[in-house]
């Protein structure tokens, strides 16, 4: 688990407005779990490789791996 990221998310989470996640990867498991937890995961969507060869959008973080791209931009909203 990346504590960083995690971290951040934690934090973040009460703030008002979008929060975007960057380079998420490690963490992905744990930070679906915590949105989940705080009822904050139908908000968010995620892109891997985000601009290259194989990029992938989900709209639903039901449809994304626990572990994705090192290029993994999460939007929570």
């Amino acid at each position: 688990m990346s504590k960083g990221v995690l971290y951040g998310v934690r934090r973040a989470i009460g703030w008002p407005g979008t929060k975007v996640v960057m380079k998420a990867r490690r963490s992905l498991a744990d930070t679906k779990r915590f949105l989940c937890e705080e009822g904050a995961f139908d908000g968010a969507e995620l892109v891997e490789d985000c601009g290259l060869p194989g990029e992938r959008v989900y709209r639903s973080l039901d449809d994304v791996p626990d572990r994705g791209s090192y290029f993994s931009t999460m939007v929570v909203r």
